[in-house]
C-alpha cells in the first residue's frame, strides 16, 4: 500500500457533446514521469484498465458528476470527483514509490467540484507512517504550520500566526468543541482514526464559520475501496525521548453486495518524563487511550454514516512551573535550569490534567438531479477536563469543567447552468458547568449561521463569492458573595469573501482572495479570573471586550515545471478590536503558589507574512526542499509589538530514494530547521528575554521490508542534542525543550 496524492489537470479539447461525452487520460508515476500500465479504473458501471502506455478511455458518458476510482498494485486507491460537461482529457500523477510520501498543495477544483479553496492534504498512509498520536504529530512537517506549545506533550497548530479560537478544527463538517480557548488545551483528536487531514488556508473558508480567520483543519472520514476486502493493520512506535511508545490496531472491511463499509481503530500510548539536553523535565509523563468506529452504508442515491469516538488522556504538568513563593518564582525565571529536577519516572503526579472527549455523529447524504447533493449531520460531543494542582493533590480536581455540545448542519450543493451553488445552515447548543475553583463560569450558549457560495469556473480562471451570517447568544451564571449573578451577551454579524484563481501559463497559476470576518469574545476572554493551571499563569478577562473584525487578503503563486516546484503564499490580515493575552510584567502570590500575571486586552493590529516552498529534483534519486515562514505583527493603536507571535523560521531537507538494505521503495532524509530569535517584543513586557535562535538537525530512514507488507522507519530528532528554548513554548520560562530522541516505527497490514 502506498500513499497517494494526485495533481489533476483538466484540459478540454473537443466541442461540447450533448448526448455522449468521452473521458480519457493517462496515468503517470509522479516520481519518474513514466507511464503506469495496468492501473484499474472504475467510473460508475464502467471498468477499464490502462494500457502499456498508461492510457485509458471511457466513452458514451452523459454530462454530470462522477467519481473516478484508480487502483494500482502497491498504491492506495484514489477517488477523484469529476464534473463532466464535454469531452475531457486528464493526466493523473500517482506516487508509485513510497519515497513520494509528501503532502501536496492543490487547488480544490483539481480533484473536487469547482471552488477556490487552497488545500494541503495529508493521507491516512502518511499519518500511519508518522505514527501520529496527536494533531501536532500529524502536521509536524507541514509548511505554513507552527505550534503553540506547553511543555513537551501539548501543542496547538498555528496558521498565519493565529491559533486557538481563530483556527477551526472540524471533524468532517462538525467543529471540534472542547475547551479550545486554553493555550495548553490541545485538540482532543486521534489522527490515526482519520481518513485524511486537510489544511485549508485563505479566505475561502466561510462555509466552516466566520471565525476561522487563520484557516481550517478538517479531519475527513476514510473512503472504502469498491471491492470486497477485509484487512487488519498493526502499528507500533518506540522512542527514547520521552521514553515510551504507541501500539495501534485498525480493522477495516467493505462488502460491495451490501455496500457496507466499516472501520474501527484503537490506540494506546504511554511515555515517561521527557529529557532536555542535560536534565530531566520532571512530571511530564503522558498517557492516552483512544478509539473510533466509522460505518458507511450506501442505499440507492443515499449514503448513511455513523461515527463514534472516545479520547482519554492524562498528562503531567512540568513540576518546575508551579512555584510556592515569589522569591523562588523570580529565581526560576532567571535560572538556566529548573528548580525542581527529579529522577526519570513514568508516574504522573500533581500538577496534572485528565481529559476525556466523546463524540457521536450521524450523517445522511443524498444525490438528486433536482437538488444536487443534500447533506445533513447531527453531532453530540462531551468534553470533560479536570486539572489537579499541588494544593489539592491527585484526589480532588482543583478545576473541573464539563462541556456538552450538540450541532446540526444542513447543506445543499448544486449546479445551475454554469454556476455551482452551495448554501446551508447550522445550529449549535452548548452548556458548560464547573466544579471546584472558579476560573470561567457556567454558561449556556446558542449559535446559528447561514451561508451561500457561488462559483463560476472556466478553462483559464475561476471566480467565487460567498456570504455568511452568524448570531450567538450566551448566558453566564456565577456566584458573587453567595448571590447568583447572570450576564447575557449577544453578538452577530456578516462575513463575506471573493476568491478565485487564474492560469496565466501552463505551469503557473495564481490565487487571490479577499474576505471580512468577525469573531465574538470567547468565554475565557470575558471571564477568566485567576490561576490557569496548565499554563502556570494567572489570567484575567475583561467584560468590556468588543466583537473582533478582520479584513484579509490572501494570495498564492504556484509554479510547477519539470523538476522544479515553487509556491509562495503571501497574506495580510487587519484586525479591529483584536483580542490577545498580554503579559503584565508582574508576578503575584496566590494560595496555590506564585505565578506570572497575564491580561486579555484589545487593540487594532495587522498580520503581514508569507509561506514559501521550493522543491527541486536534483537527480533521479535525489530531491531537495526549502520551506520558509515570515511574519510581522504590529499593534497600530499603541504603535508597539504584540506578544506571542511566532519567530521567522526556515527548514531545508535533502531526500535520497533507493532499493537496498533489504528495503524496497526506501528513502533517507536529513533536514535542518532554523528558528530565529523573536526580536519584535517590547522591552520589560515579558518576564524573561526572548530565547536565542537555534538550529535542529533530524534524519530518518524508511521503506518496505523486502516483499512483505511491513513498513519500517527509524529516525533521530535533534541529532546534536541541542539545548534550546522556543519562544512559542509557555514553559520556556522554566526549562529547556526536548533533547535528542531516537524512534522506530513498524507498520504491518494483513
Amino acid at each position: 500500500m502506498r500513499k497517494i496524492f494526485a495533481v489533476l489537470m483538466l484540459c478540454s479539447f473537443s466541442e461540447f457533446a450533448l448526448s455522449q461525452i468521452k473521458l480519457s487520460g493517462v496515468v503517470l508515476d509522479s516520481a519518474t514521469q513514466k507511464p503506469l500500465n495496468n492501473a484499474f479504473m472504475t467510473l460508475g458501471a464502467y471498468k477499464v484498465i490502462a494500457d502499456a502506455n498508461g492510457n485509458f478511455s471511457i466513452p458514451q458518458l452523459t454530462a454530470g458528476s462522477y467519481t473516478l476510482t484508480i487502483t494500482h498494485i502497491g498504491c492506495d486507491p484514489l477517488a477523484l470527483r469529476l464534473f463532466l460537461v464535454k469531452d475531457t482529457f486528464i493526466t493523473i500523477f500517482l506516487p508509485h514509490h513510497l519515497h513520494a510520501f509528501e503532502e501536496i498543495i492543490t487547488y480544490a477544483h483539481n480533484s473536487r467540484e469547482p471552488d477556490a479553496r487552497l488545500i494541503q492534504t495529508i493521507s491516512s498512509k502518511k499519518l500511519e507512517q508518522l505514527a501520529a498520536v496527536s494533531l501536532s504529530d500529524a502536521l509536524i512537517n507541514t509548511n505554513g504550520i507552527s505550534f503553540l506549545r506547553t511543555g513537551s506533550t501539548i501543542a496547538k497548530p498555528i496558521i498565519n500566526g493565529m491559533h486557538s479560537n481563530r483556527i477551526s478544527v472540524l471533524n468532517d463538517e462538525s467543529k471540534q468543541e472542547g475547551q479550545q480557548w486554553g493555550s495548553e488545551h490541545a485538540p482532543e483528536i486521534d489522527p490515526l482514526s482519520a481518513g485524511s487531514i486537510e489544511i485549508i488556508k485563505g479566505a475561502s473558508t466561510l462555509r466552516y464559520g466566520g471565525d476561522a480567520m487563520g484557516g481550517v483543519i478538517r479531519i475527513l472520514p476514510p473512503s472504502f475501496r469498491d471491492t470486497s476486502y477485509a484487512e487488519i493493520a498493526l502499528l507500533a512506535k518506540g522512542e527514547t525521548n520521552p521514553k515510551g511508545g504507541l501500539i495501534g490496531l485498525k480493522l477495516e472491511r467493505y462488502k460491495p453486495k451490501s455496500r457496507l463499509g466499516q472501520r474501527a481503530v484503537f490506540n494506546v500510548k504511554r511515555n515517561g518524563d521527557a529529557q532536555a539536553a542535560s536534565y530531566t523535565l520532571s512530571n511530564t509523563g503522558f498517557e492516552q487511550l483512544s478509539g473510533s468506529y466509522y460505518g458507511l452504508l450506501k442505499k440507492g442515491n443515499s449514503d448513511f454514516s455513523f461515527t463514534s469516538s472516545a479520547f482519554v488522556q492524562r498528562l503531567g504538568i512540568l513540576a518546575a512551573s508551579h512555584i510556592g513563593n515569589l522569591t523562588d518564582l523570580n529565581r526560576a525565571l532567571s535560572s538556566d535550569t529548573p528548580l525542581i529536577n527529579l529522577p526519570f519516572s513514568y508516574n504522573i503526579l500533581a500538577p496534572s490534567q485528565r481529559i476525556q472527549h466523546y463524540t457521536g455523529k450521524i450523517k445522511w447524504e443524498n444525490k438528486s438531479d433536482k437538488l444536487g447533493l443534500v447533506s445533513s449531520t447531527y453531532t453530540i460531543q462531551n468534553n470533560h477536563r479536570q486539572e489537579f494542582d499541588n494544593h489539592n493533590g491527585d484526589l480532588n480536581a482543583a478545576l473541573d469543567l464539563n462541556l456538552w455540545t450538540q450541532q446540526l448542519h444542513l447543506s445543499i450543493d448544486n449546479h445551475l447552468e454554469d454556476i455551482r451553488w452551495q448554501y446551508g445552515a447550522m445550529g449549535e447548543w452548548q452548556q458548560n458547568t464547573f466544579k471546584g475553583r472558579y476560573f470561567i463560569p457556567n454558561y449556556l450558549r446558542y449559535k446559528a449561521g447561514l451561508f451561500a457560495i457561488a462559483t463560476l469556473e472556466r478553462d483559464a480562471y475561476l471566480v467565487e463569492a460567498g456570504l455568511r451570517y452568524d448570531v450567538q447568544h450566551t448566558t453566564s451564571y456565577h456566584y458573587e458573595k453567595d448571590i447568583l449573578k447572570t450576564d447575557q451577551f449577544e453578538f452577530s454579524g456578516l462575513s463575506a469573501n471573493v476568491s478565485g484563481w487564474r492560469r496565466i501559463h501552463q505551469d503557473v497559476r495564481i490565487h487571490l482572495s479577499a474576505a471580512t470576518r468577525f469573531r465574538s469574545p470567547d468565554i475565557n476572554e470575558l471571564f477568566s479570573n485567576g490561576l490557569h493551571h496548565g499554563s502556570a499563569s494567572l489570567e484575567f478577562g475583561d467584560l468590556q471586550l468588543k466583537q473582533e473584525r478582520a479584513y484579509s487578503l490572501n494570495a498564492a503563486l504556484n509554479y510547477n515545471h519539470n523538476n522544479l516546484r515553487f509556491q509562495v503564499e503571501p497574506y495580510l490580515h487587519y484586525f479591529n478590536n483584536y483580542i490577545y493575552l498580554k503579559p503584565s510584567g508582574e508576578t503575584q502570590l496566590s494560595i496555590r503558589g506564585a505565578f506570572p500575571v497575564f491580561n486579555y486586552v484589545q487593540t487594532d493590529a495587522s498580520y503581514v507574512g508569507t509561506d514559501i516552498t521550493i522543491k527541486y529534483q536534483l537527480a533521479t534519486h535525489w530531491t531537495t526542499e526549502l520551506d520558509g515562514a515570515l511574519l510581522l505583527v504590529k499593534d497600530h493603536r499603541n504603535q508597539t509589538f504584540i506578544y506571542g507571535i511566532p519567530a521567522q523560521r526556515t527548514t531545508g531537507k535533502l531526500k535520497y530514494t533507493f532499493d537496498g538494505l533489504s528495503l524496497k521503495n526506501a528513502y533517507w532524509t536529513v533536514s535542518s530547521s532554523y528558528t530565529a530569535k523573536q526580536n519584535r517584543m517590547e522591552t520589560n513586557e515579558d518576564f524573561t528575554d526572548s530565547p536565542a535562535a537555534y538550529t535542529l538537525l533530524n534524519t530518518e530512514l524508511g521503506g518496505q521490508y523486502q516483499d512483505t507488507r511491513l513498513h519500517v522507519s527509524i529516525g533521530v530528532n535533534n541529532i546534536l542534542n541541542t539545548s534550546y528554548r522556543d519562544y512559542m513554548n509557555r514553559y520556556r520560562y522554566y526549562a529547556d525543550d526536548v533533547g535528542i530522541s531516537i524512534f522506530l516505527i513498524l507498520n504491518y497490514t494483513f
